[in-house]
């Protein structure tokens, strides 16, 4: 097994024992209604409640969508919501499966496969592609987004959001405080340290990677797309740097000023983008 299959398999690994999302979850078996309701509470009124601003799930309504990364179904729930003609991939064999099976509890439906997005094959082409916290584990992003690139029809939308290199929980919370002054570069890598983000119950290290806004533009017009907007979202209380008695005070921090941070060194950057146009 060469090294990039060694990745994905750790990736199978990770997300195979406890889907994304899963410490909401907590208390409830993974597949189950219990389970599903609750991460996707959690997931749309405090951790991702901005999603909508920067997808607008109800401008693809009827649309073919493909998910590159489903999970355990979250989005999915909403794509299906909005009408969404709707496909997930996922590398990890359990998630389409459950996925699938969350959607019913809503008397939603989709199509579902188990496929790597480096061998992205389906017969179909889409309106609008999807990924959203994925392609910053795949160890080549580049052929990714080809993949993407082929099925995607030519005046189709592609999304992707991934990790931001210039993040407070990046540069601060982790490299800083966590991995430089508590002098855990002493003791392991910095990707060890990345690794660990991705918290489950499996001993595999996921791929985890980081990307600042001209690096991914780059990159995915070097892929053949047009990019047309980027965005930066997500920071919570938790994403603030674990300072010995000023942690305490981070629950007093408004709601409306963490928004507002969040725009500029949130965790998480989108970016959305066309097929190029051709000479």
């Amino acid at each position: 097994m060469n090294n990039e299959e060694s990745i994905k398999q750790a990736t199978k690994n990770v997300w195979g024992v406890n889907p994304a999302g899963w410490t909401y979850g907590k208390g409830f078996a993974k597949g189950t209604q219990e389970f599903f309701f609750s991460v996707l509470e959690k997931r749309f009124t405090y951790e991702c409640e901005w999603m909508d601003e920067i997808v607008h799930f109800n401008r693809l309504k009827n649309k073919k969508v493909l998910e590159i990364g489903c999970g355990a179904g979250y989005d999915a729930f909403q794509f299906c919501k909005a009408g969404a003609d709707y496909t997930g991939i996922d590398i990890t064999p359990d998630n389409p499966i459950i996925a699938k099976k969350h959607l019913e509890f809503c008397g939603y439906s989709g199509k579902f496969f188990e496929m790597d997005v480096e061998k992205l094959a389906l017969p179909e082409r889409y309106d609008y592609i999807f990924s959203f916290g994925v392609l910053h584990h795949t160890p080549n992003i580049t052929k990714a987004l080809e993949k993407m690139h082929a099925v995607l029809k030519d005046d189709g939308e592609a999304q992707i959001i991934v990790y931001y290199k210039f993040s407070i929980f990046y540069l601060l919370h982790l490299l800083v405080f966590d991995w430089l002054l508590s002098l855990k570069f002493l003791k392991m890598s910095l990707s060890d340290r990345l690794s660990q983000i991705e918290f489950t119950n499996s001993s595999s290290k996921a791929l985890v990677n980081v990307y600042g806004k001209n690096q991914l533009k780059k990159i995915c017009t070097n892929a053949g797309y047009t990019v047309i907007k980027t965005d930066i979202r997500k920071l919570t209380r938790e994403d603030l740097p674990c300072i010995p008695l000023i942690s305490r005070l981070y629950r007093f921090i408004p709601n409306s000023w963490l928004y507002f941070l969040s725009k500029r060194f949130g965790w998480y950057l989108s970016v959305r983008m066309v097929k190029s146009k051709k000479d």
